[in-house]
């Protein structure tokens, strides 16, 4: 469990708080390429680590970030004009460029030496794999972009949504080196039929040994440049275990599990404010476009691409709906009707609250992933506060792995898969 201060420590994201300023030393994926994609076309507007912010490309196709609120008296820039390479606010006629210089002061007696003296934030910004990012941290500390696999592969090799989850980051995160037990609950859910009683006798079921092929055996983990490598073996019962092996990526990523097929992930799980996350979603193939069955089936909200209420990145299923969820008198255990493990596993982590309080959880050993990542990500922020950069924001190659299966003999330590995750690009 965590003290009040440092669960306040590791899950407050706001600016001048010590875990802000570290994610402020990386690349942030702020908006997807689409969302601001016609020069002069309608600004972007989101909300990031607890500050407005804008996006816009202007006439000769170059991106902007700047905070949202104009200098002159706060009007929210996302409202203004987008034309002749700079945005105008629609209510003073300011006009700021992409880097924040103000190009035009209407109606002003002394434009030309007042708007020398006026600029918008603005944030370094980069376009890169079909997202835009953006960095918000002091300029000669910028980093180096993450070289994820999915981003350098051909666009046609892979396919990204995003979402919202209505609870902090961390929780989301957590969730995504957790894969071991969710599994292990939704298998459990959809049995034949789900049930309260058939789940309940799995369950037994399951510690008494009987069915031990269907759970986790043990969780290990290793600190990497990224951050951790995961792994999680089942004990096949004979001479080898199956690992199944993932990462936390620092600051707030993480990848699922392989798909069929071959089909790989991402998660980005991007904190929107200290109680709602934008998670970043990808799907990608390293040897080949994806088919348009693949591609439809997420469009339609299948495996990690939540179906989402038109025109907003909010999901069909979500809190105020409780989840669409059929509450019935019987056996039926309300959970089976959410039939994706992922969507599932939102729930629950939302169910938590929108901050939920760690000084009353009991951790086991199998929770060790969690416990390391978090008080890697203390560490970090306690030592940027002291004058020490984070390394893992200046090794973009690190972040070149994905997550991976492998079976070994029963005896096999983490140090010997860990050759599986990196790609062979030879």
């Amino acid at each position: 469990m965590l003290t009040p201060d440092e669960n306040k420590l590791v899950t407050e994201i706001g600016p001048d708080t010590p875990m802000g300023d570290l994610f402020r030393r990386f690349w942030i994926p702020v908006f997807l390429s689409r969302e601001v994609s016609d020069p002069d076309g309608p600004p972007a507007r989101t909300r990031l680590l607890g500050e407005h912010i804008v996006g816009f490309r202007d006439t000769s196709g170059r991106l902007g970030i700047l905070e949202a609120a104009c200098p002159h008296r706060g009007v929210d820039l996302s409202y203004g004009l987008n034309e002749e390479n700079g945005l105008r606010c629609a209510r003073c006629g300011w006009k700021f460029d992409v880097e924040g210089n103000c190009l035009e002061m209407p109606y002003e007696p002394d434009e030309e030496n007042l708007r020398k003296t006026v600029k918008a934030v603005a944030y370094g910004v980069q376009e890169w794999a079909g997202v835009v990012w953006a960095y918000m941290g002091p300029k000669e500390e910028s980093p180096e972009r993450p070289e994820f696999e999915w981003g350098q592969l051909p666009e046609d090799h892979r396919y990204i949504s995003k979402f919202v989850q209505e609870c902090n980051y961390l929780q989301g995160l957590e969730g995504g080196i957790d894969s071991s037990r969710i599994s292990f609950l939704y298998d459990m859910l959809f049995s034949d039929p789900p049930s309260v009683e058939n789940t309940a006798d799995r369950l037994v079921q399951g510690f008494e040994g009987t069915r031990k092929d269907e759970r986790f055996q043990s969780v290990s983990i290793k600190a990497t440049d990224y951050g951790l490598l995961v792994g999680a073996a089942t004990d096949e019962g004979k001479e080898s275990n199956t690992w199944h092996v993932n990462q936390w990526l620092m600051p707030f990523y993480t990848t699922p599990k392989p798909e069929g097929d071959g089909l790989l992930g991402c998660l980005a799980w991007v904190p929107v404010d200290d109680k709602n996350t934008m998670v970043y979603v990808i799907t990608y193939h390293p040897d080949r476009p994806l088919t348009s069955e693949e591609l439809e089936t997420r469009r339609a909200g299948g495996g990690n691409h939540p179906e989402l209420n038109e025109g907003t990145y909010k999901r069909k299923r979500n809190k105020e709906n409780d989840y669409l969820i059929e509450r019935k008198i019987g056996s039926t255990n309300p959970l089976a009707t959410i039939s994706n493990e992922f969507e599932l596993a939102l729930v629950l982590e939302e169910s938590m609250g929108a901050v939920v309080d760690r000084t009353k959880e009991q951790l086991d050993p199998n929770d060790v992933a969690i416990m390391a990542a978090r008080r890697m990500l203390m560490k970090s922020a306690i030592d940027l506060r002291e004058g020490t950069e984070p390394a893992a924001a200046h090794n973009g190659a690190a972040y070149n792995v994905h997550a991976s299966a492998a079976v070994l003999k029963r005896d096999a330590s983490i140090d010997e898969i860990e050759n599986n995750v990196t790609p062979d690009r030879e």
